[in-house]
């Protein structure tokens, strides 16, 4: 049953033809109804928050006070403490989180990767270990895939694991390791067969931050953030039964870890597009220390105009992905599409916002006449890594190159 076309509906749903159901409207308005009665509170909380200690139990609090209502993990099966929430559903729910400007879970990474791969692959042992300390915040996870030699041709990953009786011990490197200085647990890509084809010797396995032999080092980026790491492991012993899928079966299982980060790219980074365009909007609008409003002039009217479009445009293309996937179909080179001109809209967006900021722009947090309380350079800053993380731009455009103009593979060294 379809709910009357006359009801409301989240921002993006109308422009693609897509219906929500009884089901869906309630489930929405259940969502609503929920942060209506706790969002504020925590909103509070985050901004009296001192430090980024401090935002980080917050944020742990956070994420155990949701999935107390069922909310952390929607698309998880109910049996594990999701919602079993469809396509539709789990639309709905990042489109009114978005517009709600609900605060990001501490163990994301964890629910959003790890959680659906233990879920498709995991043994029942796995699944009860791991899964409820995942979902509401007690144990936080990274991934470590990413090596030194080993990044956009993930298989051609070193990092060993040798047998040696009921443990694997594994020794090797990993690289841009975001948040493992603070994550209890890393799921890890990991060489068991070095004589099989690459793509058939890997093993997916689970592995404690505190084993003896793993020693993380921050890497400190332009920003003067340090979220990204190095992990180094020497011989770090863990029991064979922190494999998932089995012995030299991990390229197949990270297949649907790969999917379910890139299901979950679009609404992450349409969020936070959103979120800075309508603060460089509010900056446009607010007088400057000398009384000058950005917004009154048309070469700022103009460049915030392309701002709003670009933004547009890469909701609708991500939204039309979507919209193949809730109709049945595999998802298609749109997603390289969003990756390739998101990562470019963000530098230009955070640039425009710079540049309204002036001269104060580059006043640093703390400052007190820093537009934005001094965030504005540290976003700038941020940015510079777009065109790299996440596949680069070089990547994404091999790939349109080869699925939509038909153009020869790109040659690899094996």
């Amino acid at each position: 049953m379809q709910r009357d076309s006359a009801a409301p509906s989240p921002r993006g749903l109308d422009d693609l033809g897509i219906a929500l159901s009884d089901e869906d409207a309630a489930f929405g308005s259940e969502w609503s109804a929920w942060l209506d009665e706790h969002l504020p509170e925590i909103q509070r909380e985050l901004v009296a928050a001192k430090g980024a200690e401090d935002k980080r139990i917050v944020a742990r609090k956070w994420q155990s006070q949701v999935a107390a209502g069922g909310w952390a993990a929607i698309s998880w099966p109910l049996e594990f403490g999701g919602r079993s929430a469809t396509a539709r559903q789990q639309l709905l729910y990042y489109l009114i989180s978005a517009e709600r400007r609900v605060p990001p879970l501490a163990g994301r990474i964890g629910l959003n990767l790890c959680g659906p791969t233990l879920i498709a692959h995991g043994t029942p042992e796995q699944q009860q270990r791991f899964l409820p300390p995942m979902l509401d915040g007690r144990e936080v996870w990274c991934q470590g895939f990413s090596e030194p030699g080993a990044g956009s041709d993930l298989a051609s990953l070193r990092t060993r694991g040798v047998i040696d009786g009921d443990r694997l011990v594994i020794t090797g490197q990993k690289i841009w390791t975001s948040g493992a200085h603070l994550a209890d647990w890393m799921f890890a890509l990991v060489r068991t067969d070095p004589a099989a084809p690459k793509r058939q010797g890997i093993s997916f396995v689970l592995v404690p931050m505190n084993a003896p032999g793993i020693q993380v080092r921050p890497i400190r980026q332009i920003s003067g953030d340090s979220d990204f790491n190095e992990v180094f492991l020497e011989a770090v012993r863990v029991p064979i039964t922190n494999v998932v899928g089995g012995l030299n079966n991990g390229w197949h299982v990270t297949r649907t870890t790969l999917a379910n980060e890139r299901a979950i790219l679009f609404m992450g980074q349409q969020m936070a597009l959103t979120a800075t365009l309508r603060k460089a909007i509010t900056t446009a609008k607010t007088p400057d220390p000398h009384g000058v409003r950005a917004a009154d002039d048309p070469h700022w009217r103009n460049r915030i105009a392309q701002a709003w479009i670009d933004v547009e445009l890469l909701r609708l293309n991500g939204m039309r992905n979507l919209a193949k996937v809730l109709a049945g179909a595999e998802p298609g080179p749109e997603g390289s599409m969003s990756k390739l001109f998101g990562q470019l809209v963000e530098q230009r967006l955070h640039e425009l916002a710079l540049d309204l900021g002036g001269e104060f722009a580059i006043l640093d947090q703390g400052a007190e006449d820093a537009p934005n309380r001094g965030k504005w350079a540290l976003g700038w800053l941020r940015t510079r890594a777009s065109t790299i993380g996440g596949g680069t731009s070089e990547i994404q455009r091999n790939v349109l190159a080869e699925r939509i103009l038909g153009q020869p593979r790109d040659p690899w060294a094996d």
